[in-house]
Formats: C-alpha cells, sequence, structure tokens
C-alpha cells in the first residue's frame, strides 16, 4: 500500500498474484498499499500536503480485544510463500515444541536448527541430533530471557528478529512455510513505520496505526494465506511488516496512541484501502476493484480543489494536466506523463494481450493480428475521481478492452517496461497526416490503486491541522462506530 504494496470485507481475492495495494478481484489484490518509498500495491509513500475537509466528524472506532494473536506469513528473500524447510536461530535459549505440545529439542543461543517435512510428518535438525516423525506444526519459542528468534526472512547480512513464537507450518506439496504468531498491537509496531515514513508526523502515523489494525482484522476474516496456516503476509499483498527491525519509536507511539481501536461500518468491519497517493481525489473501492462491499460511492473523496467533470475526458485531462491544492501534491508521483511512439504502442498493446491471454483482464474482439492497424485507444468508463475504470484499443473490426485497476496498469507499461503509477489518466493522441495515430500520451495522477486513505494525503491534512480521527473521517466517510463483540 503507500504502497503498497498492496490490499477486503470484501477484500477481493488474490489470483496467485504475485503482489499487488495492494493490490482485487477478477484482477488483483491492492497492493495493499505501498511502502515507504514509492512503489505500488501497492504503493509506499512518495511526498506530501495540502486541502482542508468540511468540518471533521469524530471517527467512531470499537475496542477490540488486545490478546488478539495474528499469525504472519514470513515470506522468503525472493517473495515466495514456502520452501523445502526453515533455520531457525535465536539470541538466547528457545526451544521447540511439536503440534501435540511436547518439547522436542532445547537449543542454546546463537546455534540453528533445520526443519522440514517428510510426508505430512515434520523433522528438526541441531547439528548432528535429529529428531523425525515429529506432529505438526513445529512451534519454536524463547525460554524466557525475551531475546528474540531469528531467521533469514530478507537478504540482509543478519537473520531477521521477531516477537513472539516462530510457527514452521505444512504448505502444499510437502513444502514448510513460517508464520509468526504475535499479538496484533505488537506486529502493528512492525506495520505502521513500513507503510508511513516517520517523518509524516503523529497524525498521520496514529491514522495509518488505525486503518493497518482492521486492515489485518480483515485479512484475518478473510484468511488469504490459509494454506500456509497464515492470517496475512509480510508484504503489499497483504501489509508490509519489518518485524523488529522495522520498528521505529514514532510507530510504536501510534500504534499505542490508537490502542484497540477500529473502523465499522455497516455491522461489520469497514474495508480500509490505503495507497501512496490518491493524486487529488480518492476512488471508490467497489469502482476499482469491482463487486460488491462496504464502501459505496460516498468514499470517492475530493482531496482538495478539482475542477468540474471529472467523469469526462476533457475534464480528467484538465485535472491530470494541471495542478491543483491537493493533499498529496507533495508526492514525486502527484502528476506524471507517459509518452509511446507508434511502433510502441502496437508493441505495448500485442505484449498485453499476449500476457492476459485467457484471462479476466483483457476483452478481445479478435485476435491481435489486427494490432498493426490501430486505429483508436479510448477511457469508455471513468470513476467520480476521473479514473480509468476501462481502457479500449480499437482497430477496424476489433477492440481489446481492458478491465480496473492492476489490469490497466499493468497493461499500459512504460516504454521502460514498468507499470502505470495509477489509473488515473487521460490520453492525448497525436496523428499524422494521414490520420494514423503517431504517438499516445497518458496525463496521470498519483500512485497506486487510489482508494481509501491517501498516505502522502495524510501529511497534507495534518499540516492544516487535523489530527488522526478527522483524516480517518476524510478518507472513510461512511466508518462509523458499533458497540459489538471483539475480535
Amino acid at each position: 500500500m503507500l504502497g503498497a504494496a498492496t490490499p477486503q470485507l470484501w477484500l477481493p481475492t488474490p489470483p496467485a498474484y504475485a503482489q499487488i495495494f495492494g493490490s482485487n478481484p477478477s484482477i488483483i489484490t491492492p497492493p495493499a498499499v505501498a511502502s515507504p518509498t514509492p512503489a505500488v500495491v501497492t504503493p509506499s509513500p512518495a511526498n506530501g500536503p495540502s486541502a482542508a475537509p468540511s468540518a471533521p466528524r469524530v471517527v467512531r472506532a470499537q475496542s477490540v480485544d488486545l490478546s488478539a494473536l495474528i499469525r504472519v506469513l514470513i515470506r522468503r528473500p525472493d517473495g515466495s510463500v514456502d520452501a523445502s524447510s526453515m533455520t531457525i536461530t535465536g539470541d538466547g535459549e528457545f526451544a521447540l515444541s511439536d503440534g501435540n505440545g511436547e518439547q522436542v529439542l532445547k537449543v542454546s543461543a546463537r546455534r540453528q536448527v533445520v526443519v522440514g517435512r517428510e510426508g505430512d510428518a515434520f523433522w528438526a535438525q541441531d547439528g548432528d541430533k535429529r529428531r523425525a516423525g515429529l506432529t505438526g506444526p513445529i512451534r519454536v519459542n524463547g525460554t524466557g530471557d525475551g531475546a528474540p528468534l531469528r531467521n533469514q526472512s530478507t537478504s540482509a547480512a543478519e537473520p531477521t528478529p521477531f516477537r513472539g513464537t516462530l510457527e514452521i507450518t505444512a504448505s502444499p506439496d510437502g513444502a514448510v512455510a513460517l508464520v509468526n504468531v504475535l499479538a496484533l498491537e505488537d506486529y502493528l509496531y512492525g506495520v505502521v513505520t513500513k507503510e508511513l515514513p516517520a517523518s509524516f508526523g503523529a497524525e498521520p502515523l496514529k491514522a495509518q496505526a488505525v486503518a493497518a489494525r482492521t486492515y489485518a482484522l480483515a485479512r484475518r476474516d478473510m484468511a488469504p494465506h490459509k494454506n500456509q496456516s497464515a492470517d496475512i503476509c509480510d508484504t503489499q499483498h497483504c501489509q508490509v511488516f519489518g518485524s523488529i527491525t522495522g520498528e521505529h519509536v514514532a510507530g510504536r507511539a501510534a500504534v499505542d496512541g490508537t490502542r484497540s481501536q477500529v473502523l465499522y461500518a455497516g455491522g461489520a468491519l469497514f474495508a480500509p484501502f490505503y495507497s501512496s497517493a490518491c493524486g487529488g481525489h480518492t476512488e471508490a473501492a467497489s469502482k476499482v476493484f469491482g463487486g460488491g462491499g462496504v464502501t459505496t460511492d460516498e468514499d470517492a473523496v475530493a482531496d482538495g480543489d478539482v475542477p468540474g467533470g471529472l467523469g469526462s475526458d476533457d475534464g480528467a485531462l484538465k485535472f491530470y494536466k494541471g495542478s491543483w491544492d491537493s493533499n498529496c501534491t507533495g508526492s514525486n508521483k502527484y502528476r506524471w506523463s507517459v509518452t509511446w511512439d507508434a511502433t510502441q504502442l502496437k508493441s505495448l498493446v500485442a505484449a498485453g494481450i499476449q500476457r492476459f491471454k485467457g484471462s479476466q483482464t483483457v476483452a478481445s474482439s479478435a485476435p491481435d493480428a489486427r494490432v498493426e492497424e490501430l486505429e483508436n485507444v479510448t477511457v469508455p468508463d471513468r470513476g467520480p475521481s476521473g479514473r480509468a475504470l476501462a481502457v479500449r484499443f480499437d482497430s477496424p473490426g476489433a477492440s481489446w478492452t481492458v478491465k480496473p485497476d492492476w489490469g490497466i496498469r499493468n497493461f499500459l507499461r512504460t516504454p521502460s517496461g514498468e507499470l502505470l503509477p495509477s489509473a488515473a489518466i487521460a490520453f492525448e493522441i497525436e496523428r499524422g497526416s494521414d490520420l494514423k495515430i503517431t504517438s499516445l500520451t497518458a496525463y496521470g495522477a498519483g500512485f497506486g490503486h487510489g482508494s481509501g486513505m491517501c498516505q502522502w494525503g495524510t501529511k497534507g491534512l495534518a499540516a492544516r491541522g487535523l489530527a488522526f480521527d478527522g483524516i480517518l473521517n476524510h478518507y472513510y466517510p461512511s466508518a462509523e462506530r458499533k458497540q459489538g463483540p471483539t475480535a
């Protein structure tokens, strides 16, 4: 989400997706939002302020059970969800127990233990000492000195330290996965400043903490990683978790300052999408990701000064080509443009058709051979923010229509092969004397899917004096407090 990045209550189900805010139903999950530096889907912050909303209504939040545990899938350094074995160590003495709760190994500090599977049974090896035929999952805990457990979850030289318990679980095809089981609030310590820079200040970080807490609980209900016995993963596919090394004193303060607060709407957890920079107007999640859900058009929010007529090509072009008094103008992706010449455009369309062949992302009326005769590119549908909800390519007797959001960004890759920063785009077409397309320019705004909270916008709103509850009220106008059972 700030990204990333990345995500849904309705929260769209990722189809073996690589990592996308991420972050969608037929296409891919939202980056849940992005990371501290622009990235997608994710997304990640990219820069900040502007536009005061109307008088803020206090965002109403409900307390949740602080003893609730969250199960976080720790992806491998290459992004995969599992491996043939896992290597665990600890800064202090630690012990391994099996699925029956019986201790199988006690290990001194800094020694490495390897855990894997043979069929349905697990094995654990400490040097030349091996225990096999174990019932899973295998749980690893420190023996009381408080020293963290570690695993090589990133490409960093030092293995990553973790709070809580490390659990080696069964994954499909005989593989094993690593799951960090810890208290929800401890988990959030490792999320907030991975999704939003500490430099954004206390109120934006508090808003991020409430959104991240609600999102984590929603993902737990949705169980996107049930094959690994996890609730959520540590990347933009869900939301970024940096464990102990990702914590910052400002992030911990934001979590503690909003302790147990989550957002509700219509009697259920609210879907708190967020992305790096909305470009001046957020979009309703239902428009971006399709399907039903608790979000409505009310959640498409003008995030500063906007011209009228954003649903038209002329209105969207005016908005995206100009600079306005928006809350996220500090983002280096607030405004951007990409140009393709005729050859690049035809190659882009042909590659996109091939890449999404057999998927629901591209609706095709004819074989891709007619791409050479491409004669027009249009946006047949826009959301309240002006975002393209579909992009259509026309050749004589043939057309190809690309669906939102990630589909558009992935199909319309830049000449250098990168995904478009967002689907908030409007086109200008140059034609030769024969009326054939000579170039296509996309003028765009923002970074990420643009639904829910604009992470760069939180910085702008805080600069205008809004506290975290006002920020949340601005970006999630349909969220409300409802008393009910704890999580």
